[in-house]
């Protein structure tokens, strides 16, 4: 995988544990997942991901000595035929917003933008105001995802990453924590801090608990610069991530869909 993305807009190094972690969540479908060669030669490779009906191209990336050369399309085109034949109804996938060449392929071959997915990260921890770390207690992820699930009737479809399908097998470093009704889920090391997804049950909402909770993350974990991905629908959580002192990155996504699967 490492080596199919070499040059890409964002780097990427996986090891096997991280692998693991990650795909495993996301439901990595083995069959319809392909590694491409060209004799001995790595030539790319295709991840898919699959939940029901709906598929997701996961990770997608030629070797630099492919690329070019329209070895991207045969393998895509491919991917949707195989997806298709598999009985997926659905498939989607993430673009990076000004990779311009890898958006115009999907486009051409069915592929239609329907959302972006932003990221922020906290450049003013201050504004969100004092903590109340009392009562902040570590829960299994699994129970994180559950509430996140029972407080979404009515409510779109979350990115594959965000899904509760795809949280509820967070695995170390990432863990959940609680306080009242809002919960989150993190992943912090000695500099750094990830949030994947803070979640108030909808009962309790507009009243100040998401913000308390992130406080008394941030003092839990002073020191750190923190930041969520680019997996957040733009319209959603924005008022809250600015009042709270968040700062949207330009780093973004676009979320296709695939037109006729």
């Amino acid at each position: 995988m490492t080596r199919s993305f070499e040059g890409y807009v964002v780097p990427v190094a996986v090891d096997g544990p991280a692998f693991e972690r990650r795909f495993g969540a996301e439901h990595l479908d083995r069959y319809l997942s392909e590694v491409y060669s060209a004799g001995d030669d790595l030539a790319g490779i295709c991840l898919v991901t699959r939940r029901g009906t709906t598929a997701r191209i996961g990770g997608f990336g030629c070797t630099p000595a492919y690329r070019g050369r329209g070895v991207g399309r045969a393998l895509m085109e491919r991917a949707v035929r195989r997806c298709s034949a598999a009985g997926a109804t659905t498939l989607t996938l993430e673009v990076i917003v000004g990779n311009v060449a890898a958006q115009r392929l999907y486009e051409s071959l069915g592929f239609r933008i329907v959302r972006t997915l932003v990221g922020y990260s906290w450049e003013r921890p201050g504004a969100v105001g004092p903590a109340a770390t009392n009562g902040l207690a570590d829960i299994d992820p699994l129970r994180f995802a559950r509430r996140l699930a029972a407080g979404l009737a009515g409510a779109d479809e979350l990115p594959w990453q965000l899904a509760p399908e795809t949280l509820a097998a967070a695995a170390p470093p990432r863990r959940a924590y609680v306080l009242g009704p809002a919960a989150a889920l993190v992943s912090v090391t000695e500099d750094t801090a990830v949030l994947s997804a803070v979640h108030t049950e909808p009962a309790a909402r507009r009243r100040g608990h998401g913000r308390a909770l992130l406080a008394a993350l941030r003092d839990a974990f002073p020191g750190r610069r923190w930041t969520v991905p680019p997996l957040v629908p733009e319209t959603d959580g924005a008022e809250f991530f600015r009042a709270t002192g968040w700062v949207r990155v330009d780093l973004a996504q676009y979320e296709m869909v695939h037109a006729s699967v």
